[in-house]
């Protein structure tokens, strides 16, 4: 069998944009947060840099700790402004709807960072879920924070500043003050949910958006037609967030996901092979990683988490997790947290 390929998501620097203003605001020495998770200063000066995206994480965590502040994510999703996605901001007000723009904004999110996955999915609520996905261990609550709270600024840009969601889920427990969440969002917030994402009205999605000049729509046109979005890296990111949609719903078979993809089995294991993949890699990669977001981030019981890993019963989930991690849930979620504040 062909072993499975590392994978270690990157992300532009743009991300750390305001975390140096931020941090210094707290009374935090910014460098040697970032020096604690191997973040060299340069970083800070060239946000077309790419760094792992796993370091990022860990450092909004660290700082998190370091202030006392449980709503860091969201200090810093209010200090800086939009999220920068590059040339594909453009792209967002030249489509027809704002579902449109949703779509483009999933499509070309791989550019930004390897470890950050959306997916619209509609009905009477459309939700569009977030996802962060870097395979193994670690905290990403403060991340999570600022990427909901950015892509709301998006759908700001695209639906008006007094645009408010139907509510927003976080799978990560209540801080110890919503007050920051409540002002941003202006919604109902539920935490300790079985995913993160934003709820949204229908007619949100149906809302026409007003066309820009026709020499800037050719300019997006352009950067359009560069991006290979049938390359085998987008395929796997496909395959991944299809992953983590279905395994709450018992779903995560591969043939209901090739089935989704509208292919067969064998054209599916095929094209993950050409990555160096293969499909139950990929589930395991996404269970580990949501397993780690739901047992680090709330205090949901066991057997609530096996069903959102899509385990029948929370034996079945132990017994996953001896083989994964080495020990029991609750011996591992208990070391962790005691490791976390040493």
């Amino acid at each position: 069998m062909r072993a499975i390929r590392p994978i270690s998501p990157t992300v532009r620097s743009s991300v750390l944009a305001d975390f140096k203003r931020l941090a210094l605001a707290l009374d935090l020495d910014p460098i040697a947060l970032m020096g604690r998770v191997g973040i060299d200063r340069s970083y800070l000066e060239d946000p077309e840099l790419t760094l792992p995206m796993r370091s990022v994480l860990e450092l909004l965590e660290i700082a998190a700790l370091s202030s006392g502040m449980d709503d860091f994510g969201m200090r810093l999703a209010e200090a800086r402004g939009l999220p920068d996605l590059g040339p594909a901001l453009l792209m967002l007000r030249e489509e027809e709807t704002v579902r449109d723009a949703l779509q483009a904004m999933i499509a070309v999110l791989h550019l930004h960072s390897g470890a950050l996955y959306m997916h619209l999915e509609e009905g009477d609520d459309p939700i569009l879920y977030v996802d962060i996905i870097v395979g193994g261990v670690c905290h990403y609550r403060q991340a999570m924070d600022t990427t909901v709270a950015g892509t709301t600024k998006i759908l700001r840009l695209l639906l008006g500043e007094d645009w408010t969601p139907e509510s927003v889920c976080f799978t990560h427990s209540r801080p110890v003050s919503k007050a920051r969440h409540d002002r941003f969002f202006r919604c109902p917030i539920d935490f300790s949910q079985e995913f993160n994402g934003i709820v949204l009205r229908r007619q949100d999605l149906e809302k026409r958006l007003p066309s820009s000049s026709p020499a800037l729509r050719r300019q997006v046109e352009r950067y359009i037609q560069s991006i290979n979005f049938a390359s085998d890296d987008n395929y796997v990111r496909r395959v991944t967030q299809l992953v983590a949609m279905a395994l709450p719903k018992g779903e995560a078979r591969a043939e209901i996901v090739a089935r989704r993809l509208g292919v067969d089995c064998r054209t599916l294991n095929r094209r993950l092979a050409r990555s160096g993949l293969n499909y139950s890699g990929v589930v395991e990669k996404v269970r580990r990683s949501l397993a780690a977001q739901h047992m680090l981030g709330s205090e949901r019981p066991l057997s609530d988490i096996a069903g959102v890993l899509g385990f029948s019963s929370l034996s079945a989930l132990t017994r996953w997790f001896r083989h994964s991690f080495d020990c029991a849930p609750s011996e591992w979620r208990k070391a962790q947290r005691d490791q976390r504040h040493r």
